[in-house]
């Protein structure tokens, strides 16, 4: 058995990933690792609740807010560089502590990627079209009718990523991955925190509460230019552009990211449950 081991800590938005995690770390003398598709981005904040400076400066974190919005970021990205980090850290480590709710980055990192096919810009275009006049439930269905396994790993609100879903279902090639293998053996442990749903529920109300008195509708009016990004059309920051466009008052507009937010984490629920736990018991 290998004397090197990795911890993964897991599940849904605001069940307390972040402190659990950094007292494992800890306990454990390891840095921490994260897998967080929308925390990688330094212009998001309080949005994508990244932990506070003072939860930084109390370990060692790689992958927050090191990248841009307006660069291209996906699940292949961060496999390359998480594991090329981890590999680093092993030279130093004994234990490593990888902790998010993003459970495509958190499979590709472990498992491997399949290799992503390019971006199709005829079937693209149409796509746009089609979300433009028949709008994003056209595209969900279209998913779900291309492949079920991938429109539960996609994030079903977000039509960017509905329609590079899509593409993805639909190409006939891929390319060669550059993902790099592991460099050592280790062990691999999941920590996947669970709460009672009502529960769970209530602390993202609370959350997203906090998250407005914090300043939200500041942050997400200073990103408004670049709405179109694929980065931003997520929840927590794609609830605010029609709010700003007149079209829906600001209960409306908390209320719907309440709403999102939880409808997020029941589909991280169940991801962890059949797809990422199932696939590694």
């Amino acid at each position: 058995m290998s004397d090197k081991k990795l911890t993964i800590v897991a599940g849904p938005t605001a069940v307390g990933k972040t402190a659990f995690a950094i007292e494992l770390a800890k306990k454990l003398d390891s840095p921490i690792i994260s897998a967080d598709s929308r925390q990688v981005f330094k212009e998001l904040n309080i949005g994508v609740a990244r932990p506070s400076e003072e939860q930084l400066s109390e370990v060692k974190h790689y992958l927050i807010a090191h990248t841009s919005i307006h660069q291209p970021y996906n699940a292949g990205i961060f496999a390359k560089e998480a594991r090329l980090i981890i590999n680093q850290l092993f030279e130093k480590h004994d234990n490593l502590v990888v902790c998010g709710g993003t459970g495509l980055y958190i499979k590709a990192l472990i498992n491997g990627f399949d290799p992503l096919p390019p971006s199709n810009e005829i079937l693209r275009q149409e796509l746009e079209e089609n979300y433009a006049s028949l709008g994003i439930e056209f595209l969900q269905e279209k998913l779900k009718s291309l492949s079920v396994d991938l429109y539960n790993k996609t994030e079903i609100l977000n039509p960017q990523r509905l329609i590079r879903a899509i593409e993805i279902g639909s190409a006939e090639e891929v390319p060669v991955s550059d993902i790099p293998d592991f460099s050592w053996e280790f062990e691999t442990e999941y920590k996947v925190l669970t709460m009672d749903r009502n529960e769970l529920y209530d602390r993202i109300n609370r959350r997203v509460d906090e998250m407005v008195e914090m300043g939200l509708e500041k942050e997400a009016k200073d990103l408004e230019e670049f709405q179109e990004l694929n980065a931003l059309q997520t929840v927590g920051y794609s609830e605010w552009w029609p709010y700003f466009r007149g079209e829906n008052k600001i209960e409306f507009t908390i209320d719907k990211i309440k709403q999102h937010s939880r409808n997020y984490a029941k589909r991280q629920e169940t991801w962890f449950k059949h797809q990422l736990i199932k696939s590694n018991s």
